[in-house]
């Protein structure tokens, strides 16, 4: 017996010893929807992937405006004579006709593009998560309603059970009540099913379990007045940035493609060093103009027309993202519209319904009312109950994705970096 105790109290230390130890990062602060916004942002490889690739932009146009800088070239090789020679060509551009100027508008231009995408992708993934998060309030305000109507059902069944005893209820009465008590019991099951798997999908995006307990901030809820919300919306999107910035990249390429067969005027230096022959050393210093014309100049002609019709496809694009973002945002702000009235009904119908049920119940003992009906009205009140639920989740998801839309969850990616699994 001694030893038993002696055991559980090594265990025990052991298990204070390994807690105290371990990393506390996820267990402190990892709690409300900012931090599973800010976990997505940091975490989510989508984001780092995107990131790399505007990096590689910036490179591209690190490379482009090399090209203003001379280029050095060394050979070393034999004459007739066996003899060595060794030759050092240096070359400055001196003025290339706008085609090295274009080339690096382009790689500007192409890296906006790649940070507008960037944005939309951050823009996806709070969109993505705020939803993910109100999916999960959700199934916990469900459990909640859930779990007083359990113990309602408890209740009145427990009240028949006495009735039944006392030979004022029958059995068929007691059964009807454990059933419907068993009713409630697999809605709950049902609900702790649901819960697991929008916990995962909101694990997916953050890629470390939050605690989604806690209510949105109201702050996070605000928006401008109806009026205003799709003019702000069209000013913030990111996907007509995106389609805005690729018209501007176009433009570029057009410009590109039309100085890309000037030629380039560039000064020339060359050092020869013959090991046999000093006459043959020296060094010269020359300006040259140079010029390719690639199959007589229709290559050139033929990226022309492609630049161009490029240029109209992507400013057609932009009116149909225009247009399709004007409707989704319209959609958005009528469902909201219509949740917050169905709210308002049901909070009526709640309401009703719980003094109707009171009045079944005392009617129930005055003999004018069924169990039937009490215990009916009893479900039917959980189900208004869980309506009025999703009617306030669905209105809070259309608030987050007009909020996302209009930029307004932004700030929360410039926030310290204290989620990220790199910090840990």
């Amino acid at each position: 017996m001694d030893n038993t105790h002696l055991y559980n109290k090594l265990l025990l230390g052991l298990i204070v010893v390994c807690s105290a130890w371990a990393p506390q990062t996820l267990a402190e602060g990892a709690i409300g929807f900012e931090a599973a916004l800010q976990a997505t942002l940091n975490n989510h490889p989508a984001l780092k992937g995107k990131t790399a690739e505007v990096d590689a932009k910036g490179y591209a146009a690190e490379a482009a405006r090399a090209l203003r800088y001379p280029s050095l070239s060394a050979e070393l090789s034999s004459d007739d004579t066996n003899a060595d020679v060794f030759s050092l060509t240096a070359v400055q551009p001196l003025w290339a006709f706008g085609r090295i100027d274009s080339a690096i508008a382009y790689a500007d231009a192409d890296i906006i593009v790649e940070s507008a995408e960037l944005l939309q992708i951050k823009r996806d993934l709070i969109e993505q998560t705020a939803v993910a998060y109100a999916r999960v309030l959700r199934v916990h305000h469900s459990l909640k309603v859930t779990l007083a109507n359990i113990a309602s059902f408890e209740q009145l069944y427990q009240q028949i059970k006495r009735r039944e005893l006392g030979q004022r209820a029958s059995l068929a009465d007691v059964k009807l009540a454990w059933t419907r008590l068993l009713q409630a019991q697999a809605k709950k099951n049902e609900l702790d099913g649901n819960l697991m798997v929008v916990k995962n999908e909101l694990v997916a995006l953050t890629q470390y379990p939050v605690d989604a307990t806690q209510a949105v901030p109201e702050t996070l809820k605000l928006l401008p007045i109806t009026a205003q919300i799709l003019a702000l919306a069209l000013a913030q999107s990111a996907e007509v940035s995106v389609k805005t910035q690729a018209i501007a990249l176009a433009r570029a390429n057009v410009e590109r493609e039309k100085f890309s067969a000037m030629p380039t005027l560039y000064l020339q230096a060359v050092h020869r060093d013959n090991s046999s022959n000093a006459f043959l050393s020296g060094t010269t210093v020359s300006i040259k103009l140079a010029a390719d014309l690639d199959s007589m100049g229709f290559a050139a002609i033929g990226a022309n027309k492609a630049a161009a019709a490029t240029l109209q496809a992507a400013m057609f694009d932009l009116n149909t993202t225009s247009n399709e973002f004007s409707r989704m945002v319209n959609a958005h702000i009528a469902n909201r519209y219509a949740q917050n009235n169905l709210i308002n009904s049901q909070q009526e119908s709640v309401q009703a319904l719980t003094e109707i049920l009171a009045s079944y119940q005392r009617q129930y003992v005055a003999g004018k009312k069924s169990w039937l009906e009490v215990l009916n009205m009893q479900r039917e009140l959980a189900e208004q109950r869980l309506q009025l639920v999703q009617a306030n989740n669905n209105w809070l998801v259309y608030t987050l994705r007009l909020a996302t839309l209009t930029g307004n969850l932004d700030a929360l990616s410039s926030r310290p970096d204290k989620f990220s699994r790199e910090s840990e």
